[in-house]
């Protein structure tokens, strides 16, 4: 990032553009422009994800998806959960709050229900919010640079 080091307070990284990047340069450019105490916004796409249930990726450290969009092939690295959080606080972060989301909508893919149909389940996310753990597919988290 064109932003000299220690030059800002928070940073927002959303819309799975983790999921394009190397994950590890990414975390030392965000802790390079954080200023202490700065805190990081972080979203993206998990290996733990309902998408993978049953599947031998499912939990995976780290995978390349493909995905279809709007007519697009596009890959993405698929990053387990805990695997990143450990990343993060190995490299100077501390996760002080996290929420999964896309939930019971994954879940209805995962059955067989076309994308367009089950996104207006995800409403009905809380109801599995307990069992997010092996099936939301994003997770968003907030973490501060020590």
């Amino acid at each position: 990032m064109p932003l000299a080091d220690n030059s800002i307070d928070i940073l927002i990284c959303v819309g799975s553009v983790f999921n394009y990047t190397n994950y590890e340069k990414s975390i030392k450019e965000f802790y390079r422009v954080l200023k202490k105490n700065g805190v990081l916004i972080l979203e993206f796409e998990r290996s733990n994800s309902g998408d993978f249930l049953f599947n031998k990726n499912h939990h995976k450290k780290a995978f390349l998806q493909k995905y279809e969009y709007s007519g697009q092939e596009h890959l993405l690295m698929m990053y387990n959960e805990k695997f990143i959080i450990n990343c993060l606080k190995d490299n100077g972060f501390r996760l002080n709050y996290k929420k999964r989301f896309h939930t019971l909508s994954t879940l209805l893919c995962r059955l067989g229900m076309k994308e367009e149909s089950a996104a207006k389940y995800a409403k009905g996310d809380w109801i599995l919010r307990p069992a997010s753990y092996p099936l939301a597919h994003n997770v968003i988290m907030v973490l501060k640079k020590l």
